[in-house]
């Protein structure tokens, strides 16, 4: 099956670094590493463009850039149109997400099947979700189970996709009869929102590390 892969930056925090690596590099290098003759392509924003672009030239690292509204799924979707066309799958992978080890890309492409559309990784959540209502009163207790952390990278069957299609969750809009499966995703695969959550995700790692 003909794939493409492509990396999105959707904020700011794909530029953190993470042990001294910014998180969109590590992806990067992880990416390349699993499909080693591929060309990937970073999809960008206009706002973040020039500084991605100056990431890459001050880490000598030759990628195809694509600006375009990542915001609007149908507007990547649209501006992804070339590589789509051009493929039987496209895998996406969240620029902000800097850990993606190989074997949850394996489990991905494993789930790929022929009655399968789209796949993505998934977290079971394991903290009490409250529901808060109105002046911060607590209305209730969400049911974990009914709940996933949901992760990257996404395996997209392209005749799944949906070009004139709304929001549905993935980062381009699927057909409402498109196939999908979840598999188990890995706890360091979180994304990082910010720069406390990226501290936490780094003393994380060094916990991991000195338990191993």
């Amino acid at each position: 099956m003909e794939l493409r892969v492509v990396i999105v930056v959707t904020s700011t925090t794909a530029l953190l670094e993470v042990n001294g690596s910014p998180s969109l590099i590590r992806a990067l290098h992880d990416l390349q590493t699993f499909f080693p003759t591929h060309v990937i392509t970073i999809a960008v924003t206009i706002e973040n463009e020039e500084s991605v672009r100056d990431l890459l030239r001050e880490k000598n690292i030759q990628a195809s850039l694509l600006t375009c509204n990542q915001a609007q799924p149908s507007a990547l979707a649209k501006a992804l149109l070339p590589i789509i066309q051009s493929c039987q799958a496209i895998l996406i992978h969240d620029g902000s997400r800097p850990f993606i080890s190989p074997d949850q890309i394996s489990r991905v492409i494993d789930a790929f099947q022929d009655d399968v559309d789209a796949v993505r990784p998934a977290i079971a959540f394991t903290e009490t979700l409250k529901i808060i209502g109105p002046h911060s009163k607590v209305e209730g207790t969400l049911d974990r189970n009914t709940v996933r952390r949901i992760s990257t990278p996404e395996l997209i069957r392209t005749s799944a996709i949906d070009l004139e299609g709304a929001n549905t969750g993935w980062f381009v809009p699927l057909k409402r009869q498109a196939r999908i499966q979840y598999v188990a995703g890995n706890p360091e695969s979180l994304r990082i929102n910010s720069i406390d959550e990226r501290d936490l995700l780094e003393s994380f790692l060094h916990w991991k590390e000195k338990n191993a």
